[in-house]
């Protein structure tokens, strides 16, 4: 089957949940981009955490893959999915009340555009943010202590324009047309990482992490990789 994206009726087409998986134009803001393969597919649902995946989504490709194995790390998804969708209630990802319903079985905003898939990262990620590490990195933006610090507020805030950007570049222009129609632009265009409206605030850090891993474009996720890096130094050291 030829997988294509964007779909001609993005409507009907998200609403029946089909084409999740495609083929677009690599760009130079997610680099290391592969396509998603329906080998991709069966690893990811026969992984222990295969249902944490919405199955509404559509995955556009594999924004990066292990060095070690070439499994993928992090998806990137389309910018809508379908948020409401009867034929799915019983499944996850189903929702009632999302977008306030209004919606019914059209697509609305996913800004979630990179989503970490690897149980390893998500597990290590997950600990950084057991420690605190979310509170610790939201102080380096509040409380700056240094020179270096007081850059960090700049460099994230460069780091959001592109961010911002890149989903709704994803759209086809039949999509981009519905968004404005709908009102979500402001959200699929202006917003950062994940849909963040403030660059300076850290509210998860797989969020940050995998849009390091995409696109080595996220400073909060940089700071999540350096800390990995120092852990299995440590590791080995002992």
């Amino acid at each position: 089957r030829t997988d294509r994206v964007p779909p001609p009726d993005a409507k009907r087409a998200a609403a029946d949940g089909d084409d999740r998986r495609s083929d677009v134009a690599d760009d130079a803001y997610v680099a290391g981009a592969t396509p998603y393969t329906e080998q991709d597919e069966a690893w990811l649902r026969s992984g222990p955490l295969s249902k944490a995946l919405d199955p509404n989504l559509r995955v556009v490709r594999v924004a990066s893959r292990c060095p070690r194995n070439g499994t993928p790390r992090v998806l990137e998804c389309y910018p809508l999915r379908v948020a409401h969708n009867p034929a799915r209630s019983e499944m996850k990802g189903f929702s009632k009340y999302k977008w306030k319903a209004r919606a019914g079985e059209a697509p609305v905003p996913w800004p979630n555009t990179f989503w970490l898939c690897c149980p390893v990262l998500i597990s290590k990620i997950g600990a950084l943010e057991h420690e605190g590490f979310i509170k610790k990195y939201n102080a380096r933006f509040q409380r700056p202590d240094s020179d270096d610090a007081r850059n960090d507020a700049p460099r994230v805030r460069a780091h959001h324009a592109p961010s911002a950007s890149h989903p709704w570049s994803v759209l086809s222009p039949d999509d981009v047309k519905f968004a404005r129609r709908e009102g979500y632009d402001a959200v699929l265009e202006k917003c950062g990482v994940g849909g963040l409206r403030v660059p300076e605030q850290v509210k998860c850090l797989h969020l940050h992490y995998a849009h390091f891993l995409a696109t080595k474009d996220n400073l909060v996720g940089e700071w999540c990789q350096n800390e990995l890096d120092a852990r299995d130094e440590r590791r080995m050291l002992r």
